[in-house]
């Protein structure tokens, strides 16, 4: 009877590509995997009953009225509201993204509020770190959230220095190994600076050398925003809960008198804890299935929820026309095996696929209809939709939405299109990537 157990462990195994093939949400892979794992017989029986992959539903059609538009989803989730008048400029790449970032430090009179997932200590983090020390101690308060897993590099001295000027930074959710709780997977992911309450600039650019001098993958392609105006009140009102989480010492926010300073509509969501924790996901949701003629998405690490994926189908049979955008190579030799075995499912769905060849794409956006338009720190992976902190800017003035435009068919020059006929990866490469898609969640 001694070949019983290994005859079970060989099921185990054997079922795994088998059912990554024949499924492509994770959890839904996950469950039948550990049930086939603990009882084969079983859950044979079981699969051939019930545990077939579900027909895709008929597409929902959104109803005409504005009870769940963006705007009160926002509202409700976040408790920040549209506001009118901002002035916004696009931050293309680094280079762009630290010269206006100097240039609002250099300018601060009594407030910094930092948050980013991640500071290095290289000639980027140095040279903006000194300039905060400078402000420091010509009397601006300044204050850094650095997240503990994502700047687990920094060092004791680094931070000695900054503390040693008068800057108080504190780390986000400390992994403390062996006590690990629930929380240590969800991530403060976002990347902002709030200058006096007034100034913001958000996107996805962190602190590090390689978004200007680039990578193993080349340049890095990336998108940033720099907001003036009421907007910054918002995301202001967001670090001071992210600082008191982080241990911080409540602090009243500045609230500088506030001329109009432009006439960008902008609307700040975010996902992080209580009523806004499925915030973006609910957001990219609604905006997707509301869609009435295109949709452009960038993201850097594209493996959706699948009712995401549901929603991105529902448009494209609805004759939306779908265009994504995706790195060829990112820093991630594990997620680019992930994402590729979502490729298939986007094919199927009637997405158009191109993937970026100059470097390493990590922008992060969305437009829908030349109306509406999501820039911000959130990747369309589960990781961000489900369990990170992100930050989100939504932009509803249609001269900036075109802009952005702009930039993506500009981008789409440095693209190669996938289809049917041309994407036919390596079999270990595609069967490495349905197993590995079990751990989408995780990723």
């Amino acid at each position: 009877m001694h070949w019983i157990p290994m005859l079970h462990l060989a099921i185990s195994l054997l079922a795994l590509p088998w059912l990554a093939n024949r499924h492509r949400d994770p959890i839904r892979l996950a469950a039948w995997w550990l049930l086939t794992a603990l009882c084969p017989p079983a859950s044979l029986l079981i699969y051939l009953l019930v545990g077939q992959e579900p027909r895709a539903l008929p597409c929902p059609q959104p109803d005409s009225d504005d009870s769940f538009s963006l705007d009160r989803l926002i509202r409700s989730g976040c408790g920040a509201p549209r506001r009118e008048h901002n002035r916004v400029e696009l931050l293309h790449n680094g280079s762009n993204a630290y010269a206006a970032l100097i240039s609002a430090l250099q300018r601060a009179r009594r407030s910094v509020s930092n948050s980013y997932y991640i500071i290095c200590d290289d000639r980027i983090g140095r040279t903006v770190c000194d300039i905060l020390i400078r402000r420091a101690r010509a009397g601006v308060q300044v204050r850094i959230i650095y997240d503990a897993f994502g700047s687990r590099c920094l060092k004791a001295q680094f931070l000695k220095r900054l503390r040693q000027s008068g800057i108080d930074i504190r780390p986000y959710a400390p992994v403390r190994f062996p006590w690990f709780t629930p929380s240590a997977m969800r991530r403060n992911h976002r990347k902002m600076v709030i200058v006096d309450s007034r100034l913001a600039l958000l996107g996805g650019i962190n602190l590090a050398r390689y978004y200007l001098d680039g990578g193993e993958q080349g340049a890095w392609r990336d998108e940033h925003l720099a907001i003036e105006g009421e907007a910054a009140l918002d995301l202001q009102r967001l670090f001071q809960a992210d600082w008191r989480r982080a241990g911080g010492n409540d602090f009243t926010p500045d609230t500088p008198a506030m001329p109009p300073s432009g006439r960008s509509a902008v609307q700040i969501g975010w996902s992080g804890r209580g009523g806004s924790r499925k915030l973006l996901f609910d957001a990219f949701l609604s905006v997707i299935l509301r869609a009435e003629r295109e949709i452009r998405i960038t993201s850097p690490y594209f493996m959706p929820p699948v009712e995401l994926l549901q929603a991105l189908r529902c448009a494209a049979s609805g004759g939306v026309r779908i265009r994504v955008m995706i790195p060829t190579v990112s820093d991630s030799r594990l997620l680019d095996l992930v994402a590729e075995s979502y490729i298939d499912d986007l094919l199927a769905a009637g997405v158009e696929l191109y993937r970026y060849e100059e470097g390493f794409l990590h922008a992060k956006f969305l437009i829908v209809d030349d109306r509406l338009a999501a820039v911000g720190t959130a990747n369309m992976d589960y990781r961000s939709l489900e369990l990170n902190e992100e930050v989100t800017a939504f932009l509803y003035d249609r001269q900036l939405i075109q802009r952005l435009t702009h930039t993506f068919e500009r981008d789409l020059k440095s693209c190669h299109p996938v289809s049917a006929a041309n994407w036919h990866p390596q079999w270990w490469r595609r069967r490495t990537g349905e197993l590995l898609r079990l751990g989408a969640p995780l990723f």
